[in-house]
């Protein structure tokens, strides 16, 4: 991390100088004004970055170390999508002050999360402002010409997520009610759950995949334009959470923060993607790519009728 002053040297030192995952291709890390990485040959380097801002992608009166667990996770989450295996992230801070206890707790959730993730700190920056705001920064390394897009997708592929979705939009709720509760029913929330291993099994299966963080309707709808096609999603087969309702439907694939893949495959693939079972069983299908209707990128249809799409996801702007 650079430094700027004293202070903020010494807050390096005592909150993020130690205790991370280290990557064996780092070469220099947390400390100099940059870090040095060796790509192992035949690898490139798959790199995103997230922000994250107090009360509007995360409560502000949200423990430190829960802020801290979600923010990184989250993040992670788009190397899972392109297939890349974690290797290090950067951390850019603005805080609104150096509240000991607070950086404590973060620096705390940050490495449980970075331990979970298996991901090296790599270095960043801190500074002062009105709001906390987070923005890390990942990289993972992925075999040449293996990332995974959302432009691949053919016309006849099957359609396919990893897990269950709607479960974090369910306990929003909850969370906004009670920021500090770390209970079964926040945990969506607060520790979701990047599906690293699942993106690296589908390198050589999946024709195109994204995470769903915006929902999964709207999500769909990027692989369908990048892809100039068009996705017909059967909302009988969407894995949703137990507890959720009939009411809950469109709460579940419209609300986000599920950080599960939404994938494409060839129909071919099918029984390979189903052994999976074992590694991932709560691999779905859950409908088929379809030449492009320009005015319906995504149709829902449930017991075989389509469904009105009023809500589709999370709007940035």
């Amino acid at each position: 991390m650079s430094q700027q002053s004293s202070g903020e040297f010494a807050l390096i030192r005592q909150y993020f100088s130690s205790g991370f995952p280290r990557n064996t291709n780092t070469r220099l890390g947390v400390g100099d004004d940059c870090s040095v990485i060796t790509l192992p040959h035949g690898f490139q380097l798959a790199q995103s970055i997230d922000t994250q801002v107090a009360d509007v992608h995360f409560p502000a009166a949200a423990p430190a170390d829960l802020i801290a667990q979600r923010a990184l996770r989250c993040a992670v989450s788009d190397l899972a999508a392109m297939g890349a295996e974690p290797q290090g992230f950067h951390l850019a801070l603005t805080l609104p002050d150096a509240d000991p206890q607070w950086l404590q707790l973060f620096s705390e959730g940050l490495k449980a999360a970075a331990s979970a993730c298996q991901i090296d700190l790599l270095g960043g920056d801190t500074t002062s402002g009105k709001t906390r705001v987070i923005t890390i920064a990942v990289q993972g390394i992925v075999p040449a010409d293996q990332a995974l897009t959302r432009s691949g997708a053919q016309a006849g592929d099957d359609i396919w997520v990893s897990g269950v979705i709607g479960a974090s939009a369910l306990a929003l709720p909850r969370v906004l009610k009670n920021p500090a509760e770390n209970s079964p029913t926040t945990k969506a929330y607060y520790f979701p759950e990047p599906q690293i291993k699942a993106g690296m099994a589908l390198r050589t299966l999946a024709s195109s995949c994204m995470d769903i963080s915006d929902g999964l309707i709207q999500d769909a709808g990027h692989i369908a334009r990048n892809s100039a096609l068009s996705l017909e999603i059967d909302g009988d087969r969407i894995p949703l959470p137990e507890t959720a309702t009939a009411e809950d439907f469109h709460t579940c694939i419209s609300g986000g923060d599920d950080y599960q893949l939404l994938f494409t495959a060839a129909a071919s693939q099918r029984e390979t993607l189903l052994a999976l079972s074992d590694q991932f069983p709560q691999l779905t299908r859950i409908g088929t790519v379809v030449a492009l209707n320009a005015d319906k990128p995504v149709r829902l249809l449930v017991s075989g009728e389509e469904q009105p799409l009023h809500r589709t996801g999370y709007q940035h702007f």
